[in-house]
């Protein structure tokens, strides 16, 4: 009797605990944010890279394929965490990136005002514990900082990315990155990586946090942003797997995305970057090199999910899992660029200079390590971004189609669902899932809950429309429809009209074809562009230019005493000189 009596007790607070993690019906939330990664960099999109926690999560829920996001990280994560357009909330570009008229303009004034409404000041409102560690991001540096918004607890890094083993800048624009923790500057520990760091700080947060309330936890990866680094057992798993080169394994990426569903059969790939190389053409040590940095890569993305895999064993041991709801993303395509690597001439004197300078290196040997600012490269970043037309900064499906995984409770086990989607969907979704009610005309975005539950197939029609705007760059959807405009130099910089449908390449411009229909997209761009006040860049600008631009500021602001020591030294050289030589001509003239 006594033994069934125990049993009774063991089961009667089994029962009660998991009513108490049910929350009243509002579950746990976890937003994973993923930096640079390209549309089939999951497993379960068909990836060469192992990502077994994050296919895991797809297989047991939803995974869809015509998710959009903006083309660079600080506009997305602030559509992500107000479900508004960039534009609508002041973060419409990267300050790095922006010229003194467009700091003027309200869309691009880079600093929230304090009422600034984001997903965890709403959760926070409902009764949520609220958390965030990793990379933030979002404006200017230091101003828009999450405690201020909602966050209860926060350790950030403040800027478009750093080194993953300390706080040290990969642009030249600055001489440190900052992090904070609850608003406040603070340091990293001694045996920081990031990918295990960010995940510990959640680990910690979630553990601290009461059971009985549901959590918010925004956990914000670096990886796989520049510079690209993990360890080299990570990297060693691919030995070999990228020696086939880019133009070989683009082309089974666009065979795997057909086979898998992904995108139709009539997919055919662009032709990349202007400035692509044929892989042929490489020297065998170039070879080596750039299969390297693609195996680097590979690896650093492993290594985020496995950190991954940790947060969500320790949600599992703690009896949380069940009752949370995992959404797993990018902020935008693959990076392109390089550091003293594949730049102009000019430019990339310009970045040895002040790689040399700050002791950073793309050598062969120290690939993936920590004073090692490699970075895949448009060639790769076209592999990552396939089967789509470039990458990262284009309003292209490259640079803005990405993956989005969501598994939970109320998410429907479906696999691949091809239903239109946009970054800003993502704060009003959550908030549907929560159980906690708002008003949607408050939003750019839209609930996908009716497609995550099964109920719906779609919630954007034919006629519904959303843009993507980047210094430039631009795209309007419209059901199937897309115009897309592409600055110099990867593309002419004039409108273009595809069915992505049928075309998500973007290899036909049909615009002759649909002259009205081309027309009202263009016409509803520009009224977009009016609303929100978007800065039209004039002819021969573009963001590449300005970044190289501000980036020189930045260096001489930063290294003055230096260009000043040099000045110095090349003045006297001169002076020495011209004494020398006037002296030697006065010998002269004495001895004739």
């Amino acid at each position: 009797m006594a033994y069934k009596l125990l049993i009774f007790i063991a089961l009667l607070v089994t029962h009660f605990d998991a009513l108490s993690q049910d929350h009243n019906g509002k579950p746990n939330i976890l937003l994973v944010l993923l930096d640079d990664v390209g549309f089939m960099d999951f497993g379960a999109y068909g990836s060469d890279t192992a990502t077994p926690n994050i296919d895991k999560l797809g297989h047991s829920g939803t995974m869809l394929t015509r998710y959009y996001t903006t083309p660079s990280c600080g506009p997305s994560r602030a559509s992500l965490m107000t479900g508004q357009s960039p534009h609508q909330v002041g973060i419409a570009a990267l300050r790095e990136m922006l010229n003194d008229e467009m700091r003027s303009l309200p869309a691009y004034q880079m600093t929230w005002r304090d009422d600034q409404k984001t997903i965890a000041s709403r959760l926070k409102e409902a009764g949520y514990q609220t958390f965030v560690s990793g990379k933030w991001g979002i404006g200017n540096i230091g101003s828009n900082l999450p405690n201020r918004f909602g966050f209860d607890r926060s350790w950030v890094l403040d800027a478009t990315g750093s080194s993953n083993y300390q706080a040290k800048s990969y642009l030249p624009h600055y001489k440190e990155v900052k992090w904070y923790q609850d608003g406040e500057r603070t340091t990293l520990p001694e045996d920081f990586y990031s990918s295990k760091s960010i995940v510990d700080k959640m680990m910690h947060y979630v553990g601290e946090a009461d059971p009985d309330r549901p959590f918010f936890g925004y956990l914000s990866f670096q990886a796989v942003h520049m510079p690209v680094q993990v360890s080299p057992e990570f990297i060693e798993k691919y030995n070999g797997v990228f020696d086939q080169g880019w133009e070989v394994m683009r082309q089974k990426r666009l065979e795997r995305a057909i086979q898998l569903g992904l995108v139709p059969a009539s997919t055919r790939l662009s032709e990349g970057a202007y400035n692509r190389r044929p892989w042929d053409q490489l020297s065998t040590d170039e070879k080596a090199y750039w299969s390297r940095v693609m195996q680097v890569n590979a690896g650093m993305m492993e290594s985020a999910d496995y950190h991954l895999g940790r947060l969500i064993d320790y949600l599992d041991s703690s009896g949380r899992l069940d009752n949370t709801i995992i959404v797993v993303t990018s902020d935008n395509g693959p990076e392109f660029n390089t550091i003293g690597k594949t730049s102009k001439p000019a430019v990339r004197s310009f970045e040895k200079f002040w790689m040399a300078i700050e002791g950073w290196d793309v050598t062969y040997e120290n690939l993936g390590q920590p004073g090692s600012l490699a970075a895949i490269g448009h060639e790769w970043a076209s592999v990552s971004a396939a089967p789509f037309h470039l990458f990262k900064f284009n309003s292209s499906e490259g640079g803005t189609r990405v993956p989005l995984v969501i598994s939970g409770p109320g998410i429907k086990q479906q696999g691949f669902v091809e239903s239109r989607s946009q970054v800003a969907d993502i704060a009003p979704t959550l908030l549907d899932l929560a159980n906690v009610e708002f008003n949607l005309d408050e939003f750019y975005g839209r609930s996908l809950k009716p497609i995550l539950s099964g109920e719906s197939q779609r919630v954007y029609g034919e006629n519904d429309s959303f843009v993507f705007e980047f210094v430039g760059s631009a795209a309007l959807y419209r059901g199937d429809m897309k115009i897309t405009r592409t600055p110099e130099p990867h593309g002419d910089g004039a409108w273009h009209l595809y069915d992505i449908s049928a075309d998500p390449g973007e290899t036909t411009n049909i615009a002759s074809e649909h002259p009205e229909l081309f027309q009202s997209m263009i016409e509803e761009y520009h009224s977009y562009a009016n609303e929100v006040g978007i800065y039209e860049l004039a002819p021969g600008e573009n963001a590449r230019k300005q970044l190289v631009v501000n980036a020189l500021k930045g260096t001489f602001k930063n290294y003055w005493y230096l260009f000043v020591a040099i000045f110095l030294a090349i003045s006297l050289f001169i002076f020495g000189a011209f004494y020398v030589i006037k002296k030697i001509l006065k010998n002269t003239s004495r001895r004739s």
